[in-house]
């Protein structure tokens, strides 16, 4: 269990870092990032593959998932783990591309900025707007 919590805090962490740049100042991601098959195969792709290396059992792997996808999605989470889900599911092309990419090319050192790199060029980084009343 102990164990499982360390591996999930490394992949929590290592997301995070990964889209600070894009972050507002609520920790929010860009709203886009929501429904965009490579970001979401990455992550997935990328927890698969960590968990396999760790050795890590199928419980655990979806702890992390969760706990991941919570972690950059927030209060949208579910809505885009049921997305991800879909496309995984229905094996859609890119969906699946993106996913054996982040899978093979993950280690447990998490070097992740190749993901930073794509979501960097691809979204604009997240604001939040002020309402007055």
């Amino acid at each position: 269990m102990l164990e499982m919590m360390k591996h999930k805090s490394k992949l929590k962490h290592a997301f995070s870092d990964c889209f600070e740049p894009l972050k507002s100042i609520f920790d929010n991601v860009p709203i886009p990032m929501q429904k965009d098959k490579y970001v979401t195969a990455a992550i997935l792709g990328t927890c698969r593959g960590y968990s396999e290396a760790a050795n890590l059992s199928e419980k655990a792997f979806a702890s992390i998932v969760d706990a991941v996808f919570e972690e950059v999605y927030r209060q949208d989470s579910i809505d885009v783990q049921t997305r991800t889900e879909t496309w995984l599911t229905e094996a859609d092309e890119d969906f699946m591309e993106s996913y054996y990419h982040a899978k093979d090319k993950v280690s447990l050192e998490l070097d992740l900025t190749w993901l930073q790199t794509y979501a960097k060029a691809h979204f604009d980084a997240a604001f939040e707007v002020r309402h007055t009343t």
